[in-house]
């Protein structure tokens, strides 16, 4: 048998066909190479694009958008903010932990099925606007903030890609609109907006571990507050306000009605949210009157012996100054004082001029802005051109307009004589008695002593006689005026307003009322006038504040200290 390689024919038909068989082969190991390559390429093509396009929604427009900074742990805190507490250490603000949610529209995948979701479980959510907002373009959206926690797990198990829950904190105010204009509050964001809250707001963030102490006492804060309300209720009032302070200028209750609710910062109107002590500017009328007898006496242009002829009205141009109610006749500086004379009270200032008048009211600080822990205070209304003319209606309180907070702080220095301390509504240390203590002489002792003289006598005999409290020896004056409307001149409408303090002799308190708009009422007599309303509200009030700091009664020993026996006849609780 012949071998394979000695049959030419077969062994060139067996190469051609192994070498057909190879390039077959070869040709699909080539083919099968390119596919793969071109499929490698395809991949690593579509996963470049998927990761360039996350860095892009989740690092360059995320940082692009309104929000400064994504938290994405849900266990990160915001800030805290520090507690807001009273001289007693009662809390009136305080943080609470809540969540927020907020979502991420471009890693959302089904905008339609995520609004549904959010809308069924939270349904104040309006459908169209989550819609709407989960279909933007930025990186960060709030879908809702400060939810409680069980909101916060029906949501978290929706399990909706992009929407995320951050943990986040709310100011609360427990005490609600009791304390509402001297706190302020706080916006969504924790950020302060109003009173306190604002002034010390990088006090309270930076040192949130240390409560900020105010000088006001939730108890003294309540009663005035109750007291003010009933006042609106039966006097018909716009509004009410009243300040009680120490006599060394700690302020112990500040209350404006109508008020607000701090926890509901948006829900308020502009009036609610007006701070009526210390941005409301008033005329005050005859309380003015304190000042003007305390000038007079100071300067030694008068006695209390001295007599001014109220006989008849100043003529001054085409108007009068009259006296409501006047006795028509000459009236010593105690009658002048206790009976309201305008007459008597221009005469008065006309004796000491226009100068010393105004030196006075700036020593007694109420030509200038005061100085509070409140970013909401307002300036007096002054003179500009200081006539004789302005200073005759200065003295009974036309012609120049200031605060609550103005007036009481005032009249804390006329009648102690000294102003040591400024007003705050913060509570000072107890060794702050000691140190940085300076003494602002206001008047005379013997000055401050005949005033508080004579401010009983307004209560013992005079307009105040309802804001008496049986054995605290109050001192007070009242004050109407008409309300002024600029070129349009006064309308019928009245501020009236009480200022009083006690004990007489050594007054620990101070307090001012302001009542806007009262009515007069069966009760009345058909008066609106200040010893009709301001005078017993401040009564009132003054009553339930010495038995709740336990001031302890004294004989009223009269005024025998300054020689003034009470005046002869009583006067009518009327007063313009």
């Amino acid at each position: 048998m012949k071998s394979f390689f000695h049959r030419p024919v077969e062994f060139l038909t067996y190469y051609i066909n192994s070498w057909q068989k190879q390039i077959h082969d070869q040709r699909i190991l080539e083919s099968a190479r390119n596919r793969t390559l071109a499929m490698a390429g395809i991949f690593l093509l579509a996963f470049t694009v998927v990761g360039i396009r996350l860095v892009d929604v989740m690092v360059f427009k995320a940082n692009h958008s309104d929000r400064d900074h994504i938290i994405t742990s849900v266990d990160q805190l915001v800030s805290n903010r520090a507690d807001i507490v009273d001289r007693n250490g009662e809390i009136l603000a305080t943080h609470l932990v809540t969540g927020s949610v907020y979502a991420n529209p471009k890693v959302i995948i089904n905008p339609e099925e995520a609004a549904l979701k959010l809308h069924k479980v939270i349904p104040e959510l309006s459908y169209d606007l989550l819609l709407k907002r989960l279909k933007s373009e930025r990186g960060f959206i709030w879908i809702v903030r400060h939810i409680p926690p069980k909101l916060q797990n029906e949501i978290n198990n929706l399990g909706i890609p992009g929407v995320y829950l951050q943990r986040d904190e709310r100011r609360v105010y427990p005490h609600g609109n009791l304390v509402s204009h001297v706190l302020g509050y706080c916006g969504i964001d924790n950020n302060g907006l109003g009173g306190v809250e604002q002034y010390f707001d990088t006090r309270l963030r930076k040192d949130a571990g240390e409560p900020l102490q105010l000088s006001l006492d939730m108890r003294i804060q309540h009663l005035v507050r109750e007291e003010l309300q009933a006042a609106i209720e039966e006097f018909s009032c716009v509004g009410a306000n009243s300040i009680v302070m120490t006599a060394e200028g700690e302020i112990l209750a500040m209350v404006s009605l109508p008020d607000f609710d701090p926890n509901l910062p948006n829900q308020n109107s502009v009036d609610a949210t007006f701070n009526r002590n210390t941005l409301g500017i008033y005329e005050c009328g005859s309380t003015f009157k304190i000042f003007n007898t305390a000038i007079a006496l100071d300067s030694g242009k008068a006695k209390l012996t001295s007599i001014y002829d109220a006989s008849a009205p100043i003529k001054v141009g085409s108007k009068s100054i009259t006296d409501f109610k006047g006795k028509n006749r000459p009236l010593d500086v105690r009658e002048v004082f206790v009976y309201s004379s305008n007459i008597g009270s221009a005469k008065m200032a006309l004796d000491f001029g226009s100068r010393v008048q105004r030196q006075y009211f700036d020593r007694f600080g109420l030509l200038r802005t005061p100085k509070i822990e409140l970013p909401e205070v307002g300036a007096p209304m002054t003179p500009h051109h200081w006539s004789d003319v302005t200073t005759m209606t200065l003295s009974y309180g036309y012609g120049i307009a200031i605060s609550p907070l103005m007036m009481i702080d005032a009249v804390r220095g006329v009648i102690k004589g000294f102003r040591k301390y400024p007003a705050t509504i913060l509570k000072r240390a107890d060794d702050e008695a000691l140190v940085g203590r300076e003494e602002h002489r206001i008047v005379s002792d013997a000055t401050a002593l005949a005033i508080r003289g004579l401010m009983r006598l307004v209560i013992t005999d005079g307009t105040a006689k309802k804001a008496d409290v049986k054995g605290y020896e109050v001192i007070g004056k009242t004050g109407t005026a008409h309300k002024n409307q600029g070129r349009r001149g006064y309308n019928t409408d009245r501020i009236t307003s009480f200022v009083g303090a006690f004990p007489k002799d050594n007054p620990q308190y101070v307090i001012v009322v302001f009542l806007d708009s009262p009515k007069p009422t069966k009760n009345t007599y058909g008066y609106a006038t200040a010893g009709w309303n301001s005078a017993p509200t401040g009564g009132k009030i003054i009553a339930r504040l010495a038995s709740l700091m336990g001031v302890q009664p004294t004989d009223d020993e009269g005024l025998d200290q300054i020689n003034i026996s009470p005046v002869t006849e009583v006067v009518e609780e009327t007063e313009e």
